[in-house]
């Protein structure tokens, strides 16, 4: 993995040990390991609510990325049950550098970190691990181990600590002493398994009693983290290697722009790159350097996230990419290589549906953290006036726009190449026609109807019949065939009208073939009687279409009345 001064790796594990150390000492004297509010925070802090579980999960994987870990297992316990239907135990365990056992004790705490206002990593404020760990379950433990120490553990029962068992004489609530403890067996093995040269040092957030799981099952809860994660971690994966109950995280570029990462080359569509911008920030008084904002961008082709490039990204026929384009919707929001949050709302446009194949990312330093509204869960930006008005002088409206403008002219490309069949290929009213033969059934639930309608293609034909009706439809070699009669004004005043675009002609024939349809299945009135009330139809048509045309010419033969008030007699 990589390492350096410009990755979360970069700084000597022993220093980082010596401030865990100092901190500890300095903060457990003044604070007396008590958790500083009443029990009604610890209760009503798992109110504040992550936006799902994977946000509460990624406080505990920033924790270990800062602890400069290489490799971040998320595994799941089932508490001797049989049934791995859903977990009943989470583990986050990272191979770290540890903390000490006086250290332990402090992490339990809000507000217990030696990272206090750190912006070189992802934390900062201390607040990530308890609130995340009680946002999923009722318990949780901390368990950790320096090289050459032992495992030592804090847990924390919120039951417990509503009965009174961490009160002390005096009405103190005192976070218990850490203890020399030994693994569950679900996460031994997972670290055995991990770890097969031995788990030198490391951490373990280890949560229990779960009640707020989003997601019935293993499955569920494993492919919906591990997008998430793969999306949230994509620019840190030089960081660590990351995995949910045993499942790689492939990293996912929500743009679509990074070739070796998942989804890139899913199919033969590809995300179309705007250049990136790059803004420098600086104290409006005093000029001096803040940090840096980088814009990247991208506009992907209306079929992206569709299996069938024909049709849209709806039901069976979405494939794996739409579930980024879903939700991941909005400007994107990256802080220190770490996406927090999604908008769709700026100051000057709102971003809908449509929008979905536009993308827009900011990534920014954390050093820029105030003036972009971070939250102490990371999961939220408030962007203030200053930083819209920054983006606006780097041509972020415009570029939305422009987004718009080619996704826009793409969609149509697309309608009219749907419109025009390449050779060989069948028109779009026969294609349409067969794929929803079968979808619904006659009322009188004609199954044999149904069969047919699936099994016989459609097919259109041109005839020029003076004086015949302006459609028929028939069998022929099993096709359902529809012939349009050139001869009759149907054809030249409405079909291939000046007015007329493929779209309409497409759907013209889509009504015909579905009358079609009825007729050669309308086994209540003969052959001969189909063609005269068609006959009937055709010939009433043709004298409205004849009447509208005398109308239109004698409009246009009528010159306008003489404007008196433009004579200044």
């Amino acid at each position: 993995m990589a390492s350096g001064p410009d990755t979360l790796r970069g700084a000597g594990i022993g220093s980082v040990l010596a401030a865990q150390r100092a901190y500890a000492e300095d903060r457990g004297e003044r604070a007396k390991f008590g958790l500083v509010v009443p029990e009604a925070f610890v209760r009503g802090i798992r109110d504040l609510g992550y936006r799902s579980n994977g946000d509460a999960i990624a406080e505990l994987i920033d924790n270990a990325l800062q602890a400069f870990a290489d490799r971040i297992d998320v595994a799941f316990g089932y508490d001797g049950t049989t049934s791995l239907k859903k977990p009943l135990q989470l583990a986050v365990i990272d191979n770290g550098h540890g903390m000490e056992p006086a250290m332990i004790r402090m992490a339990v705490m809000w507000g217990g970190t030696h990272r206090e206002n750190d912006r070189s990593g992802l934390g900062r404020y201390g607040y990530g691990l308890p609130c995340a760990s009680v946002s999923l379950g009722r318990r949780f433990t901390v368990l950790s181990k320096v090289a050459d120490g032992a495992v030592h553990a804090v847990s924390l029962d919120l039951d417990a600590l509503s009965a009174g068992a961490y009160t002390d004489r005096i009405g103190d609530i005192i976070v218990p002493e850490p203890i020399e403890a030994t693994l569950p067996a679900f996460v031994a093995e997972q670290i055995a398994a991990a770890h097969p040269h031995g788990w030198i040092s490391g951490t373990v957030i280890l949560i229990e009693k779960l009640d707020r799981l989003e997601w019935a099952t293993t499955q569920g809860l494993r492919e919906n983290l591990c997008r998430q994660f793969g999306v949230t971690y994509h620019k840190l994966r030089g960081e660590a290697a990351l995995f949910v109950d045993n499942e790689y995280v492939e990293p996912i570029d929500p743009l679509f722009l990074t070739p070796e990462f998942h989804l890139y080359d899913l199919d033969d569509d590809r995300a179309r790159p705007l250049d990136p911008v790059r803004i420098e920030v600086r104290d409006p008084e005093t000029g001096t350097y803040k940090g840096a904002m980088t814009l990247r961008y991208a506009w992907l082709p209306p079929s992206f996230g569709s299996v069938d490039k024909g049709r849209d990204a709806v039901g069976l026929n979405a494939n794996p990419r739409f579930a980024i384009l879903k939700d991941y919707h909005g400007i994107l929001f990256s802080r220190n290589g770490r996406l927090i949050d999604v908008q769709t709302r700026t100051p000057w446009t709102n971003f809908i549906n449509n929008d979905r194949y536009i993308k827009v990312e900011v990534e920014f330093a954390a050093t820029l953290d105030e003036p972009f509204g971070v939250t102490t869960s990371k999961q939220q930006v408030t962007i203030s006036q200053f930083v819209w008005d920054k983006l606006r002088e780097a041509g972020l409206p415009k570029a939305i726009e422009q987004l718009r403008i080619k996704v826009k002219e793409a969609k149509l490309a697309r309608r009219i190449a749907a419109f025009t069949p390449r050779t060989g290929e069948r028109l779009l009213s026969e294609r349409a026609m067969s794929g929803s033969a079968g979808l619904a059934l006659p009322d009188h639930g004609d199954r044999q109807l149904a069969l047919e309608l699936r099994l016989s293609p459609y097919r259109l034909r041109f005839e020029h019949l003076p004086g015949a009706p302006f459609f028929r439809v028939d069998l022929q070699e099993g096709a359902r065939t529809l012939h349009i009669n050139s001869a009759h004004a149907f054809y030249e005043d409405i079909y291939a009208g000046t007015n007329s675009s493929a779209e309409t002609r497409a759907a013209l024939e889509l009504m015909l073939f579905s009358f079609g349809d009825v007729l050669l299945n309308d086994d209540e009135r003969s052959a001969a009687d189909q063609q005269r009330q068609i006959f009937k139809w055709s010939r009433r048509l043709e004298q409205a279409l004849g009447m509208m045309a005398s109308h239109l010419a004698a409009g246009d033969e009528i010159d306008p009345e003489p404007d008196d008030s433009s004579d200044g007699g």
